[in-house]
């Protein structure tokens, strides 16, 4: 159901939720469980999806299995949320070879955009960065940059960005940064060449993002309360900065679930607290594991001071 405030047909524009791959206890991608929770963010107002990227294990996942879940989990997608439907997929290499394979493995896909990181482990200068996205841009789909720096260890500077829009392929960014200044500054660049916009990826700071500028926010946390996430940025596009700070600190209520597992991704704790709202498995790829008892004695405990923002639709035992 799409509401009035996806008035643009741009892939980084609203509420875009990263989503979790469902996977089934062999670690085989699995399609079909994960329609609870798309109709979950249907009914919400969410149409755009972003697969295969943090939340969605996608460095974890061989380019087949992502293919494979992008490939059903679009066609459900554009069922559910019908024509404002948007679907991006990331492409997660190690340098720029694997990040061309990962792309021309979705070939033939129906996607809005691509998704593409920096290279990770080694550390690279900005003429490589540079290079890396305008070798992406050459592949022929629009393509979104994504700024994860803790993940990659490759900052993408605003210099880089500005010269990439030199490329027309290249249509917005993703920044998980968490760094004010650099946020702005890469908001300013939607000035200067028009179609380019920017989405604010960390979940802390969506109203900030949104009073800086951003045309989307990617909140993980809005696969657990997605309503919420709308009408945050509801109350951003229309100026209500008062209610968006108000809506922020829930955002911020459900974001604390990841103290469970602290100083770790939030995948696993992410994915439970999902299969106990009865939206999707718990199963990760490996080398994640489990919840222990105690981390799942302390989800159900968190998850139950937040049940005024989250509520079960069919509950799972664990």
């Amino acid at each position: 159901m799409a509401t009035d405030i996806d008035r643009s047909d741009h892939p980084v524009a609203g509420v875009i939720i990263p989503l979790v791959t469902a996977l089934d206890p062999r670690g085989r991608p699995d399609p079909p469980a994960v329609r609870p929770l798309l109709a979950h963010l249907a009914g919400a107002g969410v149409t755009t999806l972003m697969l295969a990227g943090t939340n969605g294990e996608g460095p974890l996942l061989t380019a087949g299995a992502v293919r494979t879940y992008a490939a059903e989990v679009s066609v459900m997608w554009r069922e559910l949320a019908g024509a404002s439907a948007r679907i991006m997929v990331a492409a997660t290499g190690t340098g720029t070879r694997e990040t061309l394979e990962r792309m021309e493995r979705l070939d033939g896909l129906d996607l809005d955009a691509v998704v593409v990181l920096a290279p990770t482990y080694f550390r690279h200068t900005e003429g490589e960065l540079h290079a890396h996205f305008r070798d992406a841009a050459s592949h022929g789909r629009p393509v979104v940059v994504y700024n994860s720096p803790g993940y990659t260890g490759n900052p993408i500077p605003v210099s880089v960005m500005r010269r990439l829009l030199d490329e027309p392929a290249i249509v917005g960014l993703k920044d998980s940064s968490g760094d004010a200044a650099l946020f702005a500054g890469f908001c300013a660049l939607t000035g200067e060449r028009p179609g380019f916009q920017v989405a604010q990826g960390v979940e802390r700071q969506l109203a900030d993002g949104l009073r800086a500028g951003a045309a989307g926010l990617v909140p993980g946390v809005g696969m657990l309360a997605p309503a919420l996430c709308v009408d945050l940025l509801k109350a951003g596009r229309h100026g209500d900065h008062a209610t968006a700070t108000a809506l922020q600190h829930d955002v911020d209520r459900l974001a604390a679930l990841f103290g469970v597992r602290p100083g770790a991704s939030g995948v696993v704790v992410i994915k439970t607290a999902l299969h106990l709202l009865g939206l999707c498995p718990p199963h990760a790829a490996a080398p994640f594991l489990p919840l222990t008892e105690t981390e799942l004695a302390g989800l159900r405990a968190a998850l139950a001071r937040i049940h005024d923002l989250v509520r079960p639709h069919d509950p799972q035992p664990i």
